[in-house]
């Protein structure tokens, strides 16, 4: 299906999120789209970013802003990228190979989520995009470091781990046990550092002790997420911590972010608060719904150019050096 026949390159996400509705089977979209229990973490992230204000700044000449970043190593052209989200082919058929044409076409890094449809050789080859692999915390060891060392090999750019995914994703009352998961410890995170060279990341930090405990491990780099309020209810949203995390590591390991980022001027408010980049999970999966690859290179590009625009109207030249006083408190 190609963008011509659907149209996609003029919806909006609202539109973009509609067409995916009608295309994906009623027991999907619930699971793609849900939250734990009450889903009070899966609203808290909206309504924690909606209270952070943009300030408008427009006497200051620019002409054009930079969205390039730098992140895990790779230099990409936009602080949006691509989440880890499991079973993408209950989605559409070309599952995860579609994600990656679709960020690599917007320029954008991916994530990639355990339970593929695909092998990561063949998503990691179908693109040059970077693609990072993103796995479980298997309570096998040694089934886990062969497979950090098969995404190294596969040529993947960097590998971590979700570490927030032991007991299961839960979506309202239904939950997904995970039993060959396990919590891990520091030492078993200082083991698994090992087992490749690339950089490494954690995801599901939401805690300065456990941010301080990553970067005792050898950590590279961590996602401060609540797994889009998909583990546990009554949690803090993920940009309500965001800054304290910052602030306690001090510049030793990179800072990204996920949970509730619907639009650019939602990614600028992270990068303002000291993030490096901003990681989307549900909009990616409408795009995929919707369209395929194009509807995630849609879906992308639409909350960079918003990104940019954000930038001029608030004087953020370039992403390497985003002011903090580019946003304020409601």
């Amino acid at each position: 299906m190609t963008s011509e026949q659907t149209g996609i390159e003029e919806m909006t996400l609202e539109e973009i999120k509609a067409a995916a509705r009608e295309r994906v089977k009623p027991e999907v979209w619930d699971w793609v789209n849900g939250g734990t229990e009450t889903e009070s973490t899966l609203q808290r992230n909206r309504l924690a970013l909606e209270k952070i204000m943009l300030r408008l700044r427009v006497i200051h000449g620019l002409e054009t802003a930079n969205t390039g970043v730098k992140i895990l190593g790779q230099t990409v052209a936009t602080p949006v990228m691509v989440a880890p989200f499991a079973n993408m082919r209950a989605v559409h058929p070309e599952a995860e190979v579609a994600i990656a044409k679709g960020a690599e076409k917007a320029g954008a890094m991916m994530f990639l989520g355990p339970l593929a449809g695909h092998s990561i050789e063949q998503i990691v080859g179908a693109v040059n995009t970077p693609v990072v692999w993103n796995g479980e915390p298997w309570k096998d060891r040694e089934k886990l470091s062969a497979l950090i060392q098969q995404a190294d090999k596969a040529g993947c750019r960097a590998v971590g781990l979700c570490v927030d995914d032991f007991v299961g994703i839960k979506i309202k009352d239904h939950l997904r046990p995970l039993p060959r998961n396990c919590s891990l410890s520091e030492d078993a995170l200082r083991e698994l550092r090992k087992a490749t060279s690339l950089p490494f990341f954690l995801k599901g930090i939401m805690t300065v002790e456990d941010a301080l405990t990553a970067a005792g491990a050898g950590v590279d780099a961590i996602v401060v997420s609540n797994h889009g309020g998909r583990v546990l209810d009554c949690c803090q949203a993920s940009i309500e911590v965001l800054p304290q995390i910052v602030r306690a590591v001090g510049g030793r390991m990179e800072v990204l972010v996920d949970g509730g980022f619907r639009r650019g001027a939602d990614v600028l408010k992270a990068l303002a608060l000291g993030a490096k980049g901003v990681l989307v999970g549900r909009p990616i999966c409408w795009g995929l719904g919707a369209a395929g690859a194009e509807g995630v290179a849609r879906v992308l590009q639409l909350m960079t150019d918003e990104l940019m625009r954000a930038m001029m109207l608030t004087n953020v030249p370039d992403l390497r050096r985003t002011p903090g006083d580019a946003i304020v408190s409601a």
